[in-house]
């Protein structure tokens, strides 16, 4: 009689290791049986968002004017956020850019700039944003990074 039990316990801990290794593998057995479970529905977390896409600029060196004469040197590196499709097209449009912001720049840092005070770094990276919408198109930018700002 012990062996009997011993025996049926024996076959229902087998089958129910198959039966857990056929889920941990990806088939669901009782499915195809016709024995389904109500699933529960769990949120799945959204998926991460696909890395930043940069095309480099390279330093953006600024001459700033003040009283007709040049008083400092803003030198900070440019990095053009895009997204992966509108890489080749920002990267074949870098000469117009170039010749856009240090134009732009070249006008606001002059009147900008105040002695004693830092690189406004929010501020440039905004106004770089607005001259690529009216250089290339507001399409083609999703942001301006700008790592080392100097103002020597």
């Amino acid at each position: 009689m012990v062996r009997l039990i011993l025996i049926v316990v024996a076959l229902l801990v087998l089958i129910g290791a198959v039966i857990g290794g056929l889920y941990f593998m990806g088939i669901d057995p009782l499915a195809k049986l016709g024995i389904t479970a109500p699933m529960v529905q769990k949120d799945a977390p959204p998926p991460p968002p696909p890395p930043p896409s940069y095309v480099e600029f390279g330093v953006l060196i600024v001459p700033v004017i003040q009283d007709r004469e040049v008083k400092k040197q803003a030198e900070m590196i440019v990095r053009l956020e895009v997204e992966p499709a509108n890489k080749e097209i920002v990267a074949r449009n870098l000469p117009r850019l170039q010749n856009a912001y240090l134009a732009d720049m070249m006008e606001f840092l002059s009147v900008s700039m105040r002695e004693g005070q830092p690189l406004d770094v929010p501020a440039i990276q905004r106004r770089l944003l607005a001259v690529t919408d009216k250089t290339l198109g507001a399409s083609y930018l999703k942001g301006v990074a700008i790592e080392n700002p100097v103002l020597k």
